[in-house]
């Protein structure tokens, strides 16, 4: 919940500091391969060392339009990666999930939506338990304080809670993991 709350991350061509680090020059360094705004703050840093921080006023303009469009197009594809990255996580947690259909686990509610609630197993997979799978009862989603009531019986689901679940439907195409509660014996 908070981590979909916090700005998205980007590159910026203008040197704003570093929030949490609350420092005045700040520049991250991560591997070189995976993006290449470390490469080119590489090459403008070398720069600056081989001319003894004299650089010459065409190549500051060349190095300021160039990180301008590095940085936007950098920043598009750092979220176009990401999106692939979790999609390509979900098929994969699906396709490990397709030959568990019936089992049970132990879970904890990560996520209570107006549809039903999110659990994610210790494993980290995470599937959905539908309303239809919950107690029989009529289910009320209170969206402020994100927890599912039951009209009837008061029970109540929030993020956090432990639940016992099993495997009801998985599929890799859909990328889509269901579970349904498991009812303790009387």
């Amino acid at each position: 919940m908070i981590l979909r709350t916090l700005k998205l991350a980007r590159y910026e061509s203008k040197n704003k500091g570093h929030f949490g680090i609350a420092s005045k020059y700040y520049c991250h360094f991560t591997s070189p391969i995976r993006r290449y705004p470390d490469l080119f703050i590489h090459r403008i840093i070398s720069k600056y060392l081989e001319t003894n921080y004299q650089l010459k006023e065409e190549e500051i303009v060349k190095y300021n339009e160039q990180a301008t469009k590095y940085a936007e197009s950098s920043s598009e594809c750092e979220k176009i990666a990401q999106k692939v990255e979790r999609d390509a996580e979900d098929i994969k947690k699906a396709e490990f999930m397709q030959n568990k259909i019936g089992e049970e686990y132990d879970g904890i509610v990560s996520s209570v939506t107006s549809f039903g609630i999110f659990v994610e197993l210790e494993n980290t997979v995470e599937g959905l338990i539908r309303f239809d799978d919950l107690e029989d009862d009529y289910f009320i989603y209170d969206e402020q304080r994100k927890i599912l009531q039951g009209e009837r019986t008061k029970i109540t689901y929030k993020i956090g809670d432990k639940i016992k679940i099993r495997v009801k439907y998985a599929d890799k195409l859909s990328r889509r993991i269901d579970f349904e509660k498991v009812f303790e014996e009387n």
